[in-house]
């Protein structure tokens, strides 16, 4: 993650290197980005706007993500490109996202609510069975049983 940072600055630089000798126009994104818009538009573009543009869409290294994996599987005459990125979610949600995010809290505090509820239960049971205290007389769980042999 260190290195791409450190290309990501480097990229910075050689755009803004770029900017200064006029070249930007022949850099590869700016290129593709140029080719898709309609020529009478292309030539009001500055070269400042078409750096900000560069920055903002052709590069990655604004987004720095905690886990930043990128791989390419296949074999043969298929490939799949595979990305996991994990890492803090900064951007503004939508009203759906937020609604979402909202219901997965709450799903996941329900859930941990139940977790936490059932080890509680077990191990005061544990607990109980331990103690010799007999509550239902003639009836057992058994797992006090199976973790004492």
């Amino acid at each position: 993650m260190l290195e791409q940072k450190k290309d990501a600055t480097h990229q910075n630089s050689e755009s803004i290197q770029m900017l200064k000798t006029g070249s930007i126009r022949r850099d590869p994104f700016i290129r593709a980005f140029l080719e898709k818009i309609p020529s009478d538009v292309e030539k009001t573009f500055t070269d400042a706007q078409l750096l900000q543009v560069k920055i903002m869409y052709g590069t990655r290294a604004k987004a720095s993500h905690m886990v930043d994996i990128r791989t390419v599987v296949g074999a043969w005459n298929w490939q799949y490109y595979l990305v996991f990125l994990f890492g803090r979610n900064r951007r503004d949600l939508t009203r759906a996202e937020q609604t979402i995010s909202n219901i997965s809290r709450v799903l996941i505090l329900l859930l941990g609510t139940f977790v936490l509820f059932c080890v509680v239960t077990v191990s005061l049971y544990l607990l109980k069975s331990f103690a010799g205290i007999d509550i239902l007389p003639n009836f057992s769980f058994g797992l006090w049983h199976q973790l004492s042999a």
